[in-house]
């Protein structure tokens, strides 16, 4: 009877000491696993946040010189720099020729307007502009054309002073034969001839100032 009780006591014992061991074992496997993915947890956000970087691949030019190869890495930089590009339709040659003795015309007296210029003009765009607003005036109050086709044996422009206010003007051309430039003449004085001058009086009054009566 006690051999029996023996051999319970024993395997309960046994029983006892496997159980615990079983447990203890799991117990591990469990710590082991929540490590690991709390590790894996903590790693993933870094990894998703790490930036990319772009790479250039450096440019070489190869040197011959003193029988030797070498290369010399190239740097491409962006250039800030404007280009310039020179308009090449404005004239350069056309220079505008007028110049009223005394610096000043009258109103009702016709007066030539010519130019140099390399080449034979056969349209030019002129307008008359006041000196003090640098407003233009228009061609009916002004008497002179915008737009004038020019004939080929003359070259010059015949200007019948028109209605204007008395003041300082300049003559303004933009364009000739179709290509544009930026000439203008010197600054001359409108004036109103008196009423009460004959007309030999006003004649001679245009005559003076470099332009005639008709």
């Amino acid at each position: 009877m006690k051999n029996w009780s023996r051999i319970v006591l024993v395997a309960f014992v046994l029983l006892g000491a496997t159980l615990s061991f079983g447990y203890w074992s799991l117990n591990q496997f469990d710590t082991v696993f929540e490590n690991l993915s709390a590790s894996y947890v903590a790693i993933s956000p870094l990894v998703r946040e790490l930036p990319t970087t772009a790479t250039t691949t450096p440019v070489t030019a190869t040197s011959t010189s003193s029988g030797q190869a070498t290369s010399t890495p190239i740097t491409a930089e962006a250039s800030s720099t404007p280009i310039i590009v020179q308009d090449d339709k404005i004239d350069p040659n056309f220079k505008l020729v007028f110049s009223p003795k005394g610096d000043s015309v009258y109103i009702g007296c016709t007066y030539e307007i010519s130019w140099l210029n390399s080449t034979t003009i056969k349209s030019l765009e002129a307008t008359l502009i006041d000196a003090g607003t640098r407003k233009p005036a228009g061609p009916i109050a002004s008497g002179l054309a915008k737009e004038n086709n020019i004939e080929a044996n003359s070259q010059s422009l015949k200007w019948k002073v028109g209605v204007v206010w008395p003041g300082e003007y300049f003559i303004s051309i933009l364009n000739v034969n179709g290509v544009a430039t930026d000439e203008r003449s010197q600054k001359f004085r409108i004036n109103v001839i008196p009423r009460e001058l004959s007309e030999k009086e006003q004649k001679n009054l245009c005559e003076e100032t470099g332009g005639n009566l008709f």
